[in-house]
């Protein structure tokens, strides 16, 4: 049992490494076929080797560097190398065996492959082909002996294709079921969402509407009854942005229409002077002053991912000002771009002795802020120092075409 357990476990561990990405099997396979490359090629030197060194007879020799050159196209074409090599196992009993026989290496090679990644008959098909040719073509004194000998030699590959079959189905079943889990997640966190958050916010934002229809005259409450409405109406949006997500990413596969669906949302999110300008006004509705410091290239075109991190960034760290900061205090944003990064720093005096509303502060912003930044490799570091918060992030900037395109077309 415990065996079996270990061997759940690395089954397990194979299907995390493999992953939901297209082209991680494909990696997968390109390394086998090199490191088959790079076997074969050795075996064919090994041959040349022993050729030389034991004055094998030329037709012998060049029957068993066949059979190693067949091994080449094993990796694309197994079915028809295990066809090419027959005849070369035939010529082989007929010209005699060497004593290490790469002929018959290569016949078990095929054999492992086969039952591995083809449908087992036709491995097993192979197999019993390959035995009788070695006990039929030239008979000794006790065929039976020489069948029961062959076929226990060939018993080695069959255990070896059949265990690497089973862990390929193991690791099948793995991620599908994981896939389907995966995908039942999404959509209880969709509709919770849609039917929580959503359309809480969306009542927040009708009793508002209706509070300015009472007659209120006070010009400032009416501003922020005007910003509360907008901010609910864009939360509302990014949320629907998100469900989106949630619902199309269903099982790998992709409804028509969608394929572009992150990218899109990421870039319809706020750009970098917009979200400074919010920040502006929201800290200043909670009776502080922002000062930024921006260099004039950081408004180049950045990629979407690295653009929405830092947006995101700046809303938290800001919004963790008007929670934090010292009433009346000034709080600063620095941001400064290279050829390789961009660097956000936030200053702020610490309010002293106050807790913030619990209801508003769930102590997750910053993680999910720090989970972010560190998604597209960048690095976020909190501190508090001689009575003022610190928060400095890096995010690198380089990153893919498709990005700067996307984002190019999405500032024109």
């Amino acid at each position: 049992m415990d065996l079996m357990h270990r061997l759940r476990g690395t089954t397990a561990r194979a299907a995390s490494r493999l992953g939901r990405e297209p082209d991680v099997k494909t990696r997968w396979a390109r390394r086998a076929r090199l490191l088959l490359y790079v076997g074969v090629t050795l075996l064919l030197g090994w041959e040349l080797y022993v050729s030389e060194v034991d004055n094998l007879p030329t037709a012998l020799t060049l029957v068993q560097v066949a059979a190693v050159l067949i091994l080449y196209g094993l990796a694309r074409w197994p079915v028809i190398a295990a066809a090419l090599s027959l005849p070369l196992v035939v010529a082989e009993v007929v010209l005699g065996f060497h004593p290490f026989s790469l002929t018959i290496v290569a016949s078990m090679l095929i054999a492992g492959v086969l039952i591995a990644s083809r449908p087992r008959q036709i491995g097993y098909l192979y197999v019993l082909s390959v035995v009788v040719i070695l006990t039929v073509v030239q008979p000794t004194d006790i065929p039976l002996a020489d069948l029961v000998t062959w076929l226990t030699i060939f018993l080695l590959p069959c255990v070896i294709g059949e265990a690497v079959r089973s862990m390929l189905r193991s690791v099948d079943r793995f991620q599908q079921n994981s896939m389907v889990q995966l995908a039942r997640q999404r959509r209880d966190l969709a509709r919770e969402l849609h039917d929580t958050s959503i359309h809480d916010i969306t009542s927040i934002i009708m009793a508002l509407e209706r509070a300015k229809l009472t007659g209120i005259q006070d010009p400032r409450v009416l501003e922020e009854i005007d910003h509360a409405i907008a901010i609910g109406r864009q939360s509302v949006v990014s949320m629907r942005g998100v469900l989106k997500i949630l619902r199309t990413e269903d099982s790998g596969v992709r409804r028509p229409g969608t394929e572009n669906v992150p990218a899109a949302i990421a870039a319809a999110a706020p750009t970098l002077q917009r979200a400074l300008d919010d920040a502006r006004a929201s800290l200043e509705r909670a009776g502080h002053r922002l000062q930024v410091h921006v260099e004039d290239h950081v408004d180049l075109p950045l990629p979407f991912s690295v653009r929405t991190a830092l947006v995101r960034v700046i809303q938290e760290c800001t919004a963790n000002m008007a929670k934090y900061a010292r009433p009346g205090a000034p709080c600063t944003v620095m941001i400064e771009r290279t050829d390789v990064e961009t660097r956000a720093l936030f200053l702020n005096d610490a309010r002293e002795g106050a807790e913030a509303d619990s209801a508003l502060s769930s102590g997750v912003g910053l993680i999910g802020v720090r989970e972010r930044v560190e998604a597209v490799g960048g690095s976020l570091v909190v501190r508090h120092h001689d009575g003022r918060w610190i928060i400095q992030a890096s995010i690198p900037t380089i990153s893919s075409a498709t990005e700067g395109q996307v984002e190019r077309a999405a500032q024109h």
